[in-house]
């Protein structure tokens, strides 16, 4: 049994890798050559913006930095290519087409643009009729999609390439490959929108892959099933023919003649009205003609001489108009099934006939095709000279690129030798004069680095804590806030974390970020203000950067009832002189102990304390009961 699964015309239809809404107008906006090229490519083509689109286009062209670019060019050639064979301008859509192609071999990577070009050239080799060549190319662009998933290629545009290599390839009786490009597809479709054609065809593709090695017939049945219930879903969506089809082979696998005839009747119905219709194409002709042979062929089988005799009426009809576009493939099984029936009707002579046509079509394939074939063959090696004169001649261009850097290199290795030495020589002498001075300065800020990276992880822990909680309750979306928030902060430490020096708004700004993470760890158990002196210059004042931060946390945790929900900490900034006071006062709870006690908030306050004492005498800090049961600490900092 043979049969012809096509989906639709032969038309240059290139693969476009985006996905857009409707749009009509042609302009183009912004600066950037990238910015130009993404706002024309969702342009959809219509009649009434054709020209204007390809003038856009061409526009773009002509560019002095696309000119300068090979992925530009290579890009926009490859957008006019694919307009023009949306129009059947086929010419010009091969000339952008190969200019397309010898640009984007030139460059290193790029392959989801690479693939692109390759697929374009294998539909346009198929429309032209140049089968290995088309072969080749759509082999070159499955290869991309099968090597790399993460290549930047939409599913739709992946499908289509990997079924149309697998679709050449078991035209070429490579069925192996056929069959795992399939199965790719098969994989990719499930994120395809509903009802995008290539939901469907994967499946068939399989079936008839299938069919050809005599692979398994459960596999063809579960493949089926799910042809069915995509037709049973979308009727109106998907054509009823290829799941007869499919059904049809598989009858014919499990040696059931009756059930294969009743689905090649159902398939061929459908196709009997097209020619009327004006709908007759050659597909449809070879899919009609090679329906009535398969059918005359099962009536002759069954020895059913009334309904072969009559299928092959209709056949003759059909070849004796249409001898010139049906497939040699058709016409020998054609002549096949003619020469058995001849026998079931005692014509030795006509069926010997039969036969010897059999033998001279398949003489005339066999030359045609060998023929065909050394042409093709010739064409793709001077490709594949073309293709490696390109890269050889990229390697060269890189080659002497590598030389004029390096000795570029040289050069400034040398000049840079020459001014490193002398400002060594300079920092030797100058560093003698200063080095007491700067061992002095040095110890000072080695303790308070060293004291401060003690802080960090004593923080870092009590945060991921806190966000662990709540991924142990589930709680993912207060999670996903939290984490937002405390990579905000973190940001902002990471921020100021080489500094010697901070000024007191970035302070603030870390203790407006830290004290929002603490009330959400808190369920907005306790509340809190922050308060800056209008007039105070925040922004010129420098204190050491997350000097206060240890001093409001232990408010929070040793200093607010969270049961009470009623809990607060106030920080009010004043400046006297040179001198920095920040109060910290915390609401207080019933049964607290110091704010010194416990492991981790014992270390804390000890560090945060040798941090005050080494900014010199006058820092200090003082702690006082209130009425209410809270606690104020007063920390006074001299500034810079």
């Amino acid at each position: 049994m043979r049969n012809l699964l096509t989906y639709g015309s032969l038309l240059f239809l290139f693969i476009v890798g985006f996905s857009c809404g409707r749009k009509t107008a042609v302009g183009v906006a912004g600066d950037s050559i990238e910015e130009k090229i993404r706002q024309l490519q969702p342009i959809l083509l219509t009649p009434d913006n054709k020209d204007s689109l390809v003038r856009s286009w061409k526009t773009l062209l002509d560019e002095q930095q696309v000119k300068e670019s090979n992925l530009y060019t290579a890009k926009v050639n490859y957008q006019l290519a694919r307009l023009y064979g949306m129009t059947k301008q086929n010419d010009s859509s091969t000339l952008h087409l190969e200019k397309a192609f010898q640009r984007i071999e030139a460059e290193k990577g790029h392959w989801e643009e690479k693939a692109r070009i390759y697929q374009g050239i294998g539909n346009l080799s198929l429309a032209e009729g140049h089968l290995h060549r088309a072969n080749y190319y759509y082999n070159k662009a499955a290869a991309i999609v099968l090597a790399d998933t993460s290549v930047a290629l939409e599913p739709s545009a992946k499908t289509a390439i990997l079924l149309a290599a697998a679709q050449s390839n078991q035209q070429f009786q490579r069925l192996d490959l056929a069959l795992e490009m399939n199965r790719e597809a098969l994989f990719l479709s499930k994120l395809l929108p509903e009802k995008h054609i290539n939901r469907h065809r994967p499946i068939t593709q399989l079936i008839q892959n299938l069919y050809h090695i005599k692979g398994n017939i459960d596999s063809i049945a579960h493949y089926i099933e799910r042809l069915e219930a995509l037709q049973i879903q979308y009727p109106d969506v998907y054509d009823p023919y290829f799941l007869y089809e499919s059904k049809a082979l598989l009858y014919d696998l499990k040696c059931e003649p009756d059930s294969a005839l009743k689905y090649q009747l159902l398939k061929t119905a459908p196709m009997e009205n097209a020619p009327n219709s004006g709908k007759s194409g050659s597909v449809i002709l070879n899919n009609l003609f090679i329906s009535y042979v398969n059918i005359a062929g099962i009536y002759t089988a069954q020895q059913n001489r009334t309904k072969a005799t009559e299928y092959f009426a209709k056949a003759n009809l059909l070849l004796s108009k249409n001898e010139t576009v049906l497939d040699y493939d058709h016409l020998i099984v054609y002549h096949q099934n003619r020469a058995d029936y001849y026998t079931l009707s005692g014509d030795l002579k006509a069926s010997l006939h039969s036969a010897n046509e059999v033998i001279r079509l398949q003489s005339e394939l066999y030359d045609r095709q060998n023929t065909q074939a050394i042409a093709e063959m010739n064409s793709l090696y001077e490709i594949q000279t073309q293709e490696r004169s390109i890269q050889q001649l990229n390697e060269s261009l890189q080659i002497k690129e590598l030389e004029l850097q390096q000795n570029r290199l040289w050069t400034m290795v040398s000049l840079l030798a020459a001014v490193l030495l002398a400002m060594v020589l300079f920092f030797i002498y100058y560093g003698f004069r200063q080095r007491r001075i700067q061992q002095e300065k040095d110890q000072v800020i080695l303790q308070q680095q060293l004291l401060r990276t003690q802080m960090e992880p004593h923080f870092i822990f009590n945060t991921l804590t806190a966000l662990q909680h709540y991924i142990r309750q589930g709680r993912t979306k207060e999670a996903i806030s939290y984490l937002s928030r405390f990579s905000k902060l973190l940001r902002n430490s990471l921020e100021i974390s080489r500094e010697q020096l901070v000024s007191l708004a970035q302070e603030v700004e870390t203790l407006e970020y830290y004290l929002t993470l603490q009330q959400m760890r808190f369920e907005n158990a306790f509340t809190y203000t922050l308060r800056v002196p209008e007039g105070m210059e925040t922004d010129e004042i420098r204190i050491p950067p997350m000097l206060l931060q240890p001093f409001v946390e232990n408010a929070i945790l040793h200093g607010v009832d969270m049961k009470s929900g009623n809990g607060f900490v106030h920080i009010v900034f004043s400046e006297e002189r040179d001198m920095l006071h920040v109060e910290i006062t915390d609401s207080g709870r019933a049964g607290r102990q110091q704010h010194t006690t416990g492991g981790h908030r014992s270390l804390s306050g000890i560090i945060s304390r040798e941090r005050l004492a080494l900014l010199g005498k006058e820092a200090r800090i003082e702690t006082r009961k209130n009425e209410d049961g809270g606690t104020s600490v007063t920390l006074m900092i001299p500034v810079s």
